[in-house]
């Protein structure tokens, strides 16, 4: 192992994964024969700049310059037409992956990641808005899915114009997802089109192998040209799954989707001209359900509201709920129903807004408890991936007074291995917030502690600790592919465990669920007892989402 002491100069620190990368790929039999690959004191000559006009290593550059002009022609390319020495690095790559040398984050070499141009085609369909922001670095192959999964097939008609470029002109493929991530896999990314990039630019003959120790996730750090506003347009929404709310996400999504392909022109809940975005009516960052049906409100009114609720809108959910659906989780049931007949007006209704946002700092900071213990298989069992096995068809959908109406959803089976990827997305998201949870600068939190909730909460830890060794596998599993030494992209690591899931849950398992229910009553009642503290009466206090 290379000892990172020797790697790194004025207070530089280069990432313990990548100079293991760098051990790999200098002892690897494709890159020998390489010039100067040790330096005194076995160390990697990894840099060979092309301006050292001095020193034993000077000519290093033009040396490995020839050593990658022989490859090239070894493995039959030309070295004369321009990119050959970057398609040579590619072609040789023993694994297309690696990692930044700063943050260590694992990146595909080949060219899969949107550019900033294919975003600016994204962003100019009508349907494409703060809805649907492109998550960091995230594959075309999952923009695709997820296009699909939220927008419907309507999709199919827009994808020959976002992926062609001067030298590709996308196939009439049939309006299926298979075949057209099929098709982008094995015949589109291999072209190296225009508008994707690599999770690394090219290099050689600059680094030993051939790319920049920088990753695109770090571009900006080492290319000053970069820019910051680009790089900001690859946003996460983590508000779907982030807050371990439960609802219907499938057919929430979806519909969260047409209301931009196919109500563009109704106007907004406050008579602003569209087009307008899906509201929550309950807010998923208090506890409401992730469910199909939305109020319609522009984007200026969205931001406004900020998720602070209204009296008409806690009188809307009571009615809603007063016809069998679930409006509120299991988490923040309690306490919705404790104080939901309490709000008689729009000042009521923002402090109910205040203590179900406690609420929701007390359940994030037990589940991080749980979180911490490694007992991530019993976590995952609140994520409700089984939505993910559905197809979902509005029938007669409408908007009527500003909110979205359908008589009725139609199920059928989706059996595509792509709903392993939805599955692992949704556990990618949920397990990276909840560990970032705290660590999103000054919440203004307030989590509630008392003795019997701390007692309770050391019960469910036990309880979870006599779980089977097959549980126990899969814990380990996770907790490998959620540790920052994992080389495995977290989605591509959780598409495998997810079908290892428990179908059923273990006896130990619905104990400690019923006791975190129990916990989350104590919660409701110390909450529900600070009604008229001075930290939900006073003036308008920042929520801080």
């Amino acid at each position: 192992m290379a000892d990172k002491s020797k790697y790194g100069s004025k207070g530089e620190v280069w990432h313990p994964k990548f100079i293991q990368y760098m051990e790999f790929i200098a002892n690897h039999e494709v890159y020998a024969g390489m010039p100067d690959a040790f330096t005194d004191g076995d160390k990697i000559q990894w840099e060979a700049p092309s301006n050292r006009t001095s020193g034993k290593h000077k000519d290093t550059h033009r040396k490995r310059s020839e050593w990658w002009r022989k490859k090239a022609i070894s493995i039959g390319i030309d070295p004369n037409p321009t990119k050959w020495i970057s398609r040579t690095a590619r072609q040789i790559h023993p694994t297309l992956k690696k990692p930044c040398k700063c943050c260590g984050k694992v990146m595909e070499l080949r060219f899969v990641y949107p550019s900033n141009s294919l975003l600016q085609r994204l962003e100019k369909l009508g349907y494409i808005d703060e809805n649907f922001p492109i998550e960091p670095f995230e594959r075309i192959t999952d923009v695709v899915t997820r296009l699909v999964e939220v927008f419907g097939d309507s999709v199919f008609s827009n994808i020959p114009q976002l992926l062609k470029t001067g030298a590709i002109s996308p196939p009439n493929l049939e309006a299926n997802l298979e075949s057209w991530l099929n098709w982008i896999e094995r015949e589109y990314i291999p072209q190296e089109p225009s508008v994707l990039s690599p999770g690394a630019m090219s290099n050689a003959p600059d680094r030993f192998d051939g790319f920049h120790s920088f990753n695109l996730c770090c571009r900006q750090k080492a290319d000053k040209g970069r820019s910051k506003s680009n790089l900001m347009s690859y946003t996460t929404d983590r508000r779907v799954f982030e807050y371990w709310t439960e609802g219907d996400w499938i057919a929430a999504n979806r519909l969260m989707g047409k209301i931009k392909s196919i109500f563009d022109k109704e106007y907004c809940l406050n008579g602003h001209p569209g087009p307008c975005s899906a509201d929550h009516i309950g807010p998923l960052s208090l506890g409401f359900t992730h469910r199909p049906e939305f109020q319609l409100l522009c984007k200026s009114c969205n931001s406004a509201k900020n998720n602070r609720m209204s009296l008409r809108e806690v009188v809307h959910l009571q009615g809603v709920e007063a016809t069998g659906e679930t409006v509120i989780s299991w988490h923040t049931k309690a306490l919705w129903n404790l104080r939901k007949r309490d709000v008689l007006d729009d000042e009521t209704a923002l402090r109910l807004s205040k203590l179900l946002r406690d609420n929701r700092h007390t359940l994030m900071s037990i589940l991080q408890k749980i979180n911490d213990a490694g007992y991530f298989t019993f976590l995952a069992t609140f994520l409700e991936l089984s939505y993910a096995e559905r197809n979902v068809q509005f029938l007669n959908l409408r908007v009527e007074k500003h909110i979205t109406q359908f008589d009725r959803i139609n199920y059928t089976s989706r059996e595509t291995k792509y709903v392993e990827e939805q599955k692992s997305r949704r556990c990618k998201v949920a397990f990276e917030s909840l560990r970032d949870y705290f660590t999103k600068g000054n919440r203004n939190a307030c989590v509630v502690s008392t003795e019997m909730i701390n007692r309770k909460v050391k019960s469910i830890l036990n309880l979870l600790q006599s779980s089977s060794s097959a549980i126990q596998l899969i814990d380990n599993q996770i907790a490998a592919i959620l540790s920052s030494s994992s080389e495995i992209p977290i989605n591509e690591g959780f598409r495998v465990v997810v079908s290892s899931l428990p179908a059923t849950l273990p006896p130990n398992f619905m104990a400690a669920k019923s006791e975190l229910t129990d916990v989350m009553g104590l919660v409701a009642v110390e909450l529900s007892n600070k009604w008229k503290s001075e930290r939900y009466i006073r003036g308008e206090l920042n929520l801080d989402f």
